[in-house]
């Protein structure tokens, strides 16, 4: 785990580890509170017993137990001693109907942020440069954006990058700590894992955290490698003291004899098939040149025929990512 997430987990966690023994309500179903149903789960087991949502749209899963805050007034015999989790950062009426019903509440945003809560600087105008202003969502990314000066959250619309790109989005713990789970990995030394077209950065990040010593990535936008180098700086991990972050700044397709250091690697949809088949072509070339164990992690896999053809690589799980409703295709070497 990374080190500059130790204190965001602990306030996390006090919080929750306090609950046992207790039904929970989740109260807000946004960012803030999709991510602290998924962390309760992963690191705790914990599953809320109700959830509190004004979003009652069609796009809404009837699977979980929905309410509307009119849950309080009900009186139920589950809810009346229920404890309260706040996911609705810097919203004073969810407290204020709180408290008026006499129920037990955590805000985890003011927790977490404080006087922080809401991040007042400028908007820029430069997309790249470009950071959440407004209120906090609690997050691992938002988090290092507040207290370390990160910048990782913004999305870059392909539009801004070089033809054959796609859009930069952030791709962080709760997405991508339930794929590697499937992948069944017994991490070690000699693992690392190689992220073609890593943004600013975020999933590399992910990977650390998740337990990888060894990550690299490459990207061609000058303006998100320049982010990624100044996302890694700030957060202490470019000095190779115990992690090893390798970035590139580079054309994708010209990335050859630097895969040789790495076994797994990673595509969350970054390019076309034109430089999607150069790159399949390069780990091949890597896997002659030095025979190990591959893997391939692949989100959104609209080429699979490319990996297919390349004859090196056998698909050994196919799955959807809960969180984005993404295909997920992962391949390894063949015997």
């Amino acid at each position: 785990m990374l080190a500059c997430l130790d204190k965001f987990r602990k306030q996390l966690d006090e919080i929750m580890i306090g609950a046992f023994g207790h039904r929970i309500i989740l109260y807000g179903y946004g960012r803030t509170g999709r991510f602290l149903e998924w962390y309760a789960d992963y690191y705790h087991s914990i599953k809320p017993d109700f959830i509190i949502t004004s979003d009652w749209t069609n796009a809404m899963p009837y699977s979980l137990p929905y309410f509307r805050d009119s849950l309080f007034e009900f009186n139920y015999a589950d809810v009346k001693n229920a404890i309260v989790w706040l996911a609705l950062p810097g919203d004073k009426e969810a407290k204020e109907k709180c408290e008026k019903f006499g129920y037990q509440y955590f805000d985890f945003a003011e927790v977490i942020y404080g006087e922080k809560l809401i991040n007042k600087e400028i908007d820029s105008e430069n997309i790249f440069t470009k950071r959440k202003t407004g209120i906090h969502d609690v997050q691992f990314m938002e988090y290092l954006e507040c207290f370390y000066g990160c910048n990782l959250v913004t999305s870059v619309s392909k539009e801004h990058l070089t033809q054959g790109a796609h859009n930069y989005a952030i791709s962080a713990q709760r997405e991508i700590f339930p794929i590697l789970d499937k992948c069944h990995m017994t991490l070690s030394k000699e693992d690392a894992i190689f992220d073609f077209g890593c943004g600013k950065g975020g999933a590399m990040l992910t990977f650390l955290d998740y337990g990888f010593t060894c990550v690299g990535g490459v990207e061609y936008s000058e303006q998100l490698y320049e982010e990624a180098v100044g996302n890694f700086k700030k957060l202490g991990l470019d000095s190779g003291k115990k992690e090893r972050v390798e970035l590139l700044h580079k054309d994708a397709a010209m990335v050859t004899y630097e895969l040789d250091n790495y076994n797994w690697f990673y595509f969350f949809d970054p390019f076309e098939r034109q430089i999607f088949e150069p790159v399949i072509s390069n780990i091949c070339d890597s896997y002659q040149r030095k025979p190990r164990k591959l893997s391939i992690i692949c989100i959104n896999p609209r080429y699979h025929d490319v990996i297919e053809r390349c004859g090196c690589f056998s698909m050994i799980n196919q799955f959807c990512a809960a969180t984005r409703q993404k295909v997920v295709n992962i391949y390894t070497t063949k015997e």
